[in-house]
């Protein structure tokens, strides 16, 4: 009767192929210790460059082993003990790491011979928060060179390549289970590349737990998904793992300090495979808020096909203009808590994100062009230039072996099979990096808050400017004027052979240089938005003679009416008559009074001569703009600004477009019967003017966005105030800026729904 016979060779076959390299073969004996329900497993290394003195150590305290379930267990090539009905350890529920029963030939990937020691717990109900003593104990080795002298494997029963001592006395006192693997001599002596190879392997054996555990307060300035990212499917009454390196293998710390606060943005993101619901939150961290604080998350939940991909959970950091540490860089894949590798390696670019960012042009981000989600924020042109590589992400991406069927783990551990599950998630998560991109892009495109420093320069030279014309023209015709004789001085020195004088003269010169440049981006980034208002403006003086015009033909309507009542036999035609030489005069007045204001506003008169105003007059002088939409709406303007208050000195026309675009806020969100109070007053060297109004209330936290360019306060237009167009603010805070002042929402008082407050310094 014929029968198979295998080999010996088949240990070093196996292990060979099963078990990639040193560092595999440890963290296959560590998941081992997982699945064994072990609180601890300990990795020791001795001598690890000499190969025969060389030992290696894996101990932990989990369920440990009897005679027979080493025989049946560890002895067993591809056996069957984890191939359950729930594929969960005994105790703790948890769900099995290893399915193929091969991970005891990571022992022989690492040494000749492997002693165990191993003690076997006592029984526990399933879900029990801790492990019963030890109830027996076994002794056994196993000698991997003599086991390959034999010619088949079932000459091993009758050699001593195998020993098992199963007669070991039942301790007379309490013992902690657990098993004890000593791994000696070892197959080759460890080069100091592999052991740097291990050590950074090793960082990310377990996710750092900055990417699984609460946030600390305050870091992020949203709410994201989770308090903490569920890493593993176990028991709540699972009292965790730990892993510790020991001896040469003991594993530095990485050099990562506050992690959480010294990123940029955060992103959380779930998919669940049973109903399809995919959700992705993004938040900037309050660094980022600090360095742009108009920053802004964005979350979308998207319902996609049930089964559409394996269920995940992701939390991602990212730092914008800078790198994590090389220890942690990178997006991983972990399985059960424990790391896929090659997945966010240095080498490997599993997202794409390196090699777009060594090919990325002048477009927006592709990844995002047919997205189908609500309320995605706009691609700004060349956003995809400031894409970053994966260098600057540090993330963690959780899987669960029961709810990922789709993803089949290569024999040699080192990754996925390739298939629609593994390129569903990267599509995802590669999504989720892009929308950080595209987020903090936005925000540092935006009119940017004046820096203290320059606002302070532009008090200074409000002071000095004359009264004819600009701070900010002051400040460029000084700077020319100082550059231009330092530059004269380093031509004479040029010409007379003094070097080191020209070279002085260089130097004193590079300041008034790099103002004029400061002063460039500061204002010169707006020239095209001042061109196109200064284009609408060129139409403005045919306008205001239209409207001048409607007047006197008002006016004219007014006369005729005059001539016509005498005229009029009926009372009840005069009487209809004078109602509507009423209205007339009404709308003849109300015409002149709009054609003044814009005329006093827009004038060059109103840009001819800065003077100290009086602030009170000057927004009863804009009010008239309003009185038809305030009659309508029947809301009443307090104006309590104290009658001698003025301003410092300032050209008509900024104030007036100051009030007149405030003004036009309040009312449009005071609300029917609503009301708007302006107050002003001396503090601390500013002249402050605060406006409330009731109504729709402003997210404070979010105020400082509503400052861009073309970030429009209403959608729908209004029959006489019109549709903004998202200049308002944004012009207001350059008036306001001109002469170091500043401008922003602040918390109202009593009775008022939002108030804006704008400061600008006095002498």
């Amino acid at each position: 009767m014929a029968a198979f016979t295998v080999d010996t060779k088949l240990f070093q076959e196996l292990g060979e192929l099963l078990v990639a390299k040193e560092a595999t073969a440890l963290v296959e004996l560590i998941k081992n210790a997982y699945d064994a329900d072990a609180e601890q497993v300990t990795v020791h290394g001795t001598y690890l460059r000499d190969a025969a003195n060389g030992q290696i150590v894996v101990k932990d305290n989990g369920l440990g082993m009897t005679a027979e379930e080493f025989e049946g267990g560890f002895l067993r090539i591809a056996g069957r003990s984890k191939i359950t009905s729930d594929r969960k350890s005994p105790v703790f529920g948890r769900r099995y790491t290893g399915e193929k029963g091969v991970g005891r030939l990571a022992a022989h990937k690492l040494a000749r011979k492997v002693e165990i020691y191993s003690l076997k717990a006592g029984h526990a109900e399933r879900g029990a928060a801790e492990l019963p003593p030890t109830t027996k104990i076994i002794r056994a080795s196993i000698d991997w060179d003599a086991i390959e002298a034999l010619e088949t494997l079932d000459q091993i029963a009758k050699s001593n390549a195998v020993q098992l001592n199963r007669r070991i006395p039942k301790p007379d006192r309490v013992l902690e289970s657990g098993t004890t693997l000593t791994m000696s001599p070892l197959r080759r002596g460890w080069t100091q590349r592999m052991i740097d190879a291990f050590l950074k392997e090793a960082v990310t054996l377990a996710p750092t737990q900055v990417l699984w555990d609460r946030l600390p307060d305050g870091v992020v300035s949203e709410p994201l998904l989770f308090k903490q990212v569920p890493v593993r499917d176990q028991l709540s009454s699972d009292p965790g793992f730990r892993i510790s390196f020991t001896g040469e293998l003991a594993v530095p710390e990485v050099l990562a300090p506050d992690v959480a606060e010294s990123a940029s943005w955060i992103a959380e993101m779930e998919f669940e495979r049973v109903t399809g619901l995919l959700r992705v939150a993004i938040s900037p961290t309050a660094l980022a808020k600090r360095t742009f604080p108009s920053s802004e998350g964005f979350r979308f939940d998207k319902k996609l096909a049930p089964g559409s991909g394996p269920s995940f959970r992701a939390r991602i950091l990212q730092r914008s203009g800078t790198t994590w540490d090389p220890a942690v860089q990178g997006i991983r894949v972990f399985m059960e808590g424990f790391r896929v590798p090659p997945y966010g390696d240095s080498t490997d670019d599993w997202l794409g994100v390196d090699r777009s960012y060594k090919s990325r042009a002048h477009r927006t981000l592709t990844s995002l062009s047919n997205l189908d989600i609500d309320d995605l924020p706009d691609g700004i042109e060349n956003e995809e230039l400031v894409l970053q590589g994966n260098s600057a992400y540090m993330g963690a991406v959780f899987l669960h072996r029961s709810s990922s069927p789709e993803l089949d783990m290569l024999v040699n551990r080192e990754g996925f099979l390739p298939g629609p599950g593994l390129e569903f998630i990267a599509d995802w998560v590669r999504v989720t990096t892009d929308l950080i991109v595209r987020l903090g892009y936005a925000t540092r495109r935006e009119v940017k808050e004046v820096k203290r420093e320059v606002r302070e320069r532009q008090r200074r030279a409000a002071e000095r400017a004359d009264v004819s014309e600009t701070p900010s023209a002051l400040r460029v015709r000084e700077n020319a004027q100082a550059a231009e004789k330092h530059l004269n001085s380093i031509r004479t020195a040029l010409q007379a052979g003094d070097y080191a004088r020209a070279a002085e003269a260089a130097s004193a010169a590079q300041p008034h240089f790099q103002d004029i440049r400061a002063l460039s981006d500061e204002f010169g980034s707006e020239a095209v938005m001042w061109r196109v208002l200064a284009s609408l403006g060129t139409e403005l003086a045919a306008f205001v003679h239209e409207i001048n015009a409607l007047a006197l033909e008002a006016g004219t309507i007014v006369a005729e009416l005059d001539e016509a009542l005498p005229q009029l036999r009926t009372g009840a035609t005069r009487s209809g008559v004078q109602k509507a030489r009423k209205t007339a005069l009404a709308l003849a007045d109300r015409i002149r009074r709009n054609a003044t204001y814009l005329v006093d506003a827009t004038s060059f008169k109103g840009r001819r001569r800065r003077s100290r105003l009086p602030l009170r007059e000057r927004l009863e002088a804009v009010l008239p703009l309003f009185q038809t939409r305030l009659a309508t709406r029947r809301i009443e303007l307090l104006n309590e600004i104290p009658a001698d208050q003025r301003t410092p000195l300032m050209f008509p026309s900024e104030l007036a477009g100051i009030f007149t675009n405030l003004v036009s806020n309040a009312v449009k969100f005071a609300g029917e019967g609503g009301r708007i109070k302006v107050v002003g007053h001396v503090s601390d060297g500013m002249m402050k003017v605060t406006m409330e109004n009731t109504g729709v209330p402003v997210d404070l936290p979010r105020s400082k966005r509503l400052f861009e360019a073309f970030q429009s306060t209403t959608e729908r237009p209004d029959a006489v105030l019109g549709q903004g167009m998202g200049m308002g603010l944004t012009i207001t805070r350059a008036f306001v800026q001109e002469y170091g002042g500043t401008i922003e929402f602040v918390p109202p008082t009593k009775g008022f729904s939002s108030a804006i407050q704008f400061a600008i310094p006095v002498r």
